[in-house]
């Protein structure tokens, strides 16, 4: 029996949400059969356990201000290419494909998502990018189920490509690889709620007119909604990526294996943040400590450490593309001594 494509009649609970809501383009996912077997897998059940913002979201006031799973934040980006595939008149395969790549983007994310990354990639040889890889090739067993059905049903190494921003443009490659992309408009939208919690219930329709605006209606059209979302991007990362508090959880996440002695295996990787609260609980008793400011953990005090900041900035007189701008440089911060917490910000200095 032939299944529906992506192109058949709404059931009723996609009918409503109007077109212009992600919603709409999310629940023809949730609805499509073809997809059932890859949003049921082990492999995508794992990232409802992995937190958008990693150790971030553990340092948080309260669960309400987390931002979410990366299972959630994957098929709202699915949705958007669902939204752009549609709009462009793609064709059902092509249309899968960016769909699939949506879902599958972050297969590879461990717990604590990019906040454990740096030890992981150092004790194991490689982070979530070849994680991913090696799940959608089914070189782990955790993958080996989705991998024999994406066999039948894809094109494996197109979708490795779509995802590792490798892809043609005319195949759809800009969705992912657009300096505002459809990862970037989700992810971002996403994490701005903390910093801007009006604006959560405009962001199913937000997302939208921003994709229509990056794919769809030209950027000119849409310069003013693409402007801000630069300004948001620029916000989101320099008052909660690289603040005080997400260095101090990043750097805790980093640096608690080899301090404390915890012992760590390669199967950790694609382990889920449950079972990671069970194993390394003193970690996320320290991550809940960093908002109340009461960690008290000696090889953290005082510290220096590196890290990149960006800065996002519009270059008014241009257009396209080109007017999104991003300066990176190397900084150093002395993180605060544990009997003086209340002290923030830390000190920043620029490193050459």
């Amino acid at each position: 029996m032939k299944q529906p494509g992506l192109s058949h009649i709404p059931e009723p609970e996609a009918e409503r949400w109007q077109q212009d809501a992600l919603q709409f383009w999310r629940v023809q996912i949730e609805r499509d059969p073809f997809f059932a077997p890859v949003l049921t897998s082990a492999a995508f059940q794992r990232l409802q356990d992995i937190s958008f913002l990693g150790a971030l979201d553990y340092a948080a006031r309260s669960p309400k201000q987390r931002t979410g799973s990366r299972a959630d934040h994957s098929l709202n980006v699915a949705a958007l290419a669902n939204f752009v595939a549609v709009k462009r008149g793609y064709s059902r395969e092509l249309s899968r494909h960016l769909i699939l790549a949506g879902l599958l983007h972050d297969i590879g994310h461990p717990p604590l998502s990019h906040s454990a990354e740096p030890f992981i990639k150092k004790h194991i040889g490689y982070g979530h990018h070849l994680a991913g890889e090696k799940i959608l090739k089914g070189q782990n067993e955790l993958g080996e189920t989705l991998h024999n059905w994406l066999e039948v049903h894809s094109d494996i190494p197109f979708l490795i490509s779509l995802i590792d921003q490798r892809a043609r443009y005319v195949d759809g490659g800009d969705l992912f690889a657009s300096p505002i992309n459809i990862d970037t408009i989700e992810g971002i939208t996403r994490t701005y709620r903390l910093i801007e919690p009006g604006i959560a219930v405009h962001l199913n329709r937000q997302r939208v007119r921003l994709a229509e605006a990056s794919f769809l209606s030209g950027m000119n059209t849409g310069l003013k909604d693409l402007d801000y979302f630069w300004t948001m991007k620029h916000r989101v990362y320099t008052n909660l990526i690289t603040s005080t508090q997400g260095l101090l959880a990043d750097k805790l996440s980093q640096l608690y294996f080899e301090q404390e002695r915890a012992e760590f295996a390669e199967k950790d990787m694609f382990s889920s943040e449950n079972l990671w609260r069970k194993q390394y609980a003193g970690l996320f008793e320290n991550l809940k400590k960093i908002n109340r400011k009461s960690l008290k953990v000696s090889w953290l005090s005082g510290r220096q450490v590196r890290y990149t900041t960006r800065s996002y900035y519009l270059d008014i007189e241009k257009r396209g593309l080109a007017r999104y701008r991003c300066a990176k440089q190397g900084a150093s911060v002395t993180l605060p001594a544990i009997q003086k917490l209340e002290e923030w910000p830390i000190q920043i200095s620029l490193v050459e």
